[in-house]
């Protein structure tokens, strides 16, 4: 009772319900990939990614720094989702809710323009992160997964898992989304980004020679952004990186 009277104060009214469904749909979500993925690893499937880890990798402590900090960007996920529904301030934003208000075709269309933006925002982020302003003060948690597992994917200080967040919210604010969408763009998002941290990669060798894949990101790139803590910015497409010159030599 008392913790009941506790959460009503803290998140009143309309705010509650948001937020703890927005915070176990992530958290389910992130949860159960990051598992699938962490135990593909473990069983070695696929190649072992070709960075340059240094020698005295502690596993288990990197498990537990990953796990403590995606519990808090799941929360602050969950508080975002809450002031969105809770205040009202969803209506705002260009999500519809009936599916033939849109245009036939605009549902899968849209979840593929929101890859395309995401990685564009993704891209401008990971870079500012990068700065020496916000590297110490912010990225330094996610990069302390120097080998990083599949639960790497949420391993964020609040104030970067807050910015991540927010990218995801502007988008709903220039891009019509059915909440479906939404959802199969973020579970699509989610999946990109475990599997770029979980250590195995499951392209052919010479993947990034190929007409088409040279533009995708791929768990090896992202490897290498952790080994050494530079290059390789992109989220889900190449693109970025190579246009800006921020890509890998090895892989250009």
């Amino acid at each position: 009772m008392a913790t009941q009277t506790l959460l009503h104060t803290l998140f009143p009214g309309p705010v509650l319900a948001p937020l703890l469904y927005g915070a176990l749909l992530y958290g389910v979500r992130y949860l159960g990939l990051a598992l699938a993925l962490y135990g593909v690893a473990r069983r070695g499937w696929g190649r072992p990614v070709d960075a340059a880890y240094p020698a005295g990798d502690d596993r288990a402590v990197h498990l537990r720094h990953e796990i403590g900090n995606a519990a808090g960007t799941v929360l602050v996920f969950g508080l975002v989702n809450a002031v969105l529904f809770g205040t009202g301030l969803i209506q705002h934003t260009q999500l519809y809710f009936r599916i033939d208000s849109a245009p036939t075709g605009w549902f899968a269309l849209s979840v593929v323009l929101a890859l395309v933006l995401h990685d564009a925002l993704f891209y401008a982020l990971h870079r500012l992160m990068h700065s020496r302003a916000l590297y110490r003060r912010t990225h330094l948690t996610h990069h302390r997964s120097v080998r990083p597992t599949a639960f790497a994917a949420y391993s964020f200080h609040p104030w970067e898992a807050l910015a991540e967040a927010l990218l995801v919210v502007a988008i709903l604010f220039v891009l019509p989304m059915h909440p479906l969408a939404l959802l199969a763009f973020q579970t699509v998002s989610t999946l990109i980004n475990v599997y770029g941290h979980c250590g195995r990669e499951f392209y052919p060798a010479n993947w990034h020679r190929h007409p088409i894949g040279r533009w995708i990101n791929t768990s090896t790139l992202h490897a290498h952004h952790h080994a050494t803590g530079r290059d390789n910015y992109g989220l889900y497409f190449t693109w970025w990186d190579r246009w800006l010159g921020s890509l890998d030599p090895a892989r250009r």
